[in-house]
């Protein structure tokens, strides 16, 4: 499986597309794809992940987390079909680790 965090080109400004939070999640191998936002901010997003920012521990079901720039760091426990958010207000959060 793969799961990324889509966001606008710097352009415009990098936060997720349509200032919707979405993880965009992938079991082929990235031939297809699905967006996975429930328990995330529908919409007014305007947070960024940073690529170290997202990491994921391997159990089964998998569990994923990612970390924002506004200090944010959200949880699945079932491989990315729901989320919620496990603290707010922390500094930038750089890069995140899972341990089993």
């Amino acid at each position: 499986m793969v799961w990324v965090f889509p966001l606008n080109g710097d352009r415009i400004g990098r936060w997720p597309v349509d200032g919707s939070a979405l993880v965009w999640k992938s079991r082929d191998g990235g031939e297809s794809w699905a967006p996975k936002g429930q328990g995330l901010p529908a919409r007014d997003c305007f947070f960024t992940v940073l690529r170290q920012g997202m990491a994921v521990d391997g159990d089964d079901p998998c569990g994923v987390v990612f970390g924002t720039n506004s200090g944010s760091v959200f949880f699945s426990r079932d491989e990315g079909e729901s989320w919620e958010e496990l603290a707010r207000h922390l500094p930038t959060v750089l890069s995140v680790e899972m341990m089993r």
